[in-house]
């Protein structure tokens, strides 16, 4: 059988980058435990619950002055982008870049300044270059980020601290893997604690249900915040909140993180190493995928597609078009199969060369 028959037989999505529903935590228990809690219904609507704010505040990579929530890490940038940024303002945004973040930019009405990025995290000269261009903020993955899976490292975090010490920018960080990532938070609020916002999203380590990400920075920042989502309709329950807060503080549910965690990395793993015995550069770093280099974007897209394997172009993890092309394989929906997996970097390998 060749390669494209092994893998046609079932068509696989590597694009999405869900986490596999297989290596997600049971909710039953969480959230039994947290409707039997003691509260009273529409009280503290638009904050954190203390339950969840004593689970989170331990993990946090420095000491936020003031916390909020919101639906989904989604929901968390969208809102942090609409208290901070105003249209027509020039955001510097650390790449290649989760299309979260640039599709959330955008819709702000923003004018994008890629700030370019090298194995330590964002360069130090890039970024003092774009800050000469007063961007209203600077945008960020500081772990795990998509689609490279680097982590920011502590070195980079206090050059970059010391580029924007004299500059008035404020700094939005995105961790949008969470608790999944296998490096350990790290943030430019260590250093510059009055001008980063973090957002942290729950849904790839937990699962989308709880709707869970936190929110935490300076007070001002927070409240802005804070008082954006309150003029719409949506809302974090106290029951998911407190949900969430039962799974980060419970010993099997961070058991199973930690083995889906080594599960990831297995698939990873297994994927780079096909991928370089046929000849394509993969480094696998942190989180759910591979930047994997090709030839002719396009051309590698309209081929895996007609083989049945789904992944995500790497031009929309550029602002502009980027001089190299990439695709981003995401591993949540690669099954734990040798065999398949060899399939898989066949067909990324002929469709990239």
């Amino acid at each position: 059988m060749d390669t494209a028959a092994k893998v046609a037989s079932a068509s696989i999505d590597l694009e999405q980058g869900l986490p596999d529903a297989a290596l997600l935590p049971p909710l039953e228990d969480a959230v039994a435990a947290a409707a039997r809690a003691a509260w009273r219904a529409g009280s503290g609507r638009d904050g954190i619950t203390p339950r969840l704010l004593a689970a989170v505040r331990p993990t946090w990579p420095y000491p936020a002055r003031d916390w909020t929530v919101a639906g989904s890490g989604d929901d968390g940038v969208a809102l942090a982008c609409q208290a901070l940024v105003r249209a027509g303002d020039v955001v510097a945004v650390a790449e290649p870049a989760d299309p979260l973040l640039l599709r959330t930019v955008r819709a702000a009405r923003a004018r994008i300044v890629p700030v370019a990025c090298d194995d330590e995290g964002p360069e130090p000269a890039s970024l003092a270059h774009v800050l000469t261009r007063r961007p209203a903020l600077f945008v960020l993955q500081p772990r795990a980020s998509v689609p490279t899976g680097l982590t920011v490292s502590a070195r980079r975090i206090a050059v970059l601290a010391r580029v924007l010490a004299d500059d008035g920018t404020a700094v939005l960080e995105y961790d949008g893997l969470g608790p999944l990532a296998a490096a350990a938070p790290v943030s430019l609020g260590t250093r510059l604690p009055e001008r980063v916002l973090h957002v942290r999203s729950y849904c790839r380590a937990y699962g989308p249900e709880l709707r869970s990400c936190v929110v935490a920075g300076p007070a001002e920042l927070v409240e802005r915040v804070r008082r954006i989502r309150s003029l719409g309709t949506a809302w974090s329950g106290r029951v998911l909140q407190d949900a969430q807060a039962f799974l980060i503080d419970d010993p099997d549910a961070d058991a199973l993180l930690r083995q889906a965690r080594a599960r990831y990395a297995a698939r990873r793993e297994a994927l780079a190493r096909a991928l370089r015995a046929e000849g394509v550069g993969a480094v696998p770093g942190d989180g759910l995928g591979l930047w994997v280099p090709v030839a002719d974007e396009t051309r590698a897209l309209m081929s895996l597609a007609a083989h049945g394997v789904s992944v995500a172009p790497g031009s929309h993890c550029h602002s502009r078009p980027a001089a190299a092309g990439h695709l981003h394989v995401t591993v949540g929906g690669l099954p734990d199969d040798a065999a398949r997996t060899f399939a898989v970097a066949g067909l990324i390998a002929a469709a990239g060369g």
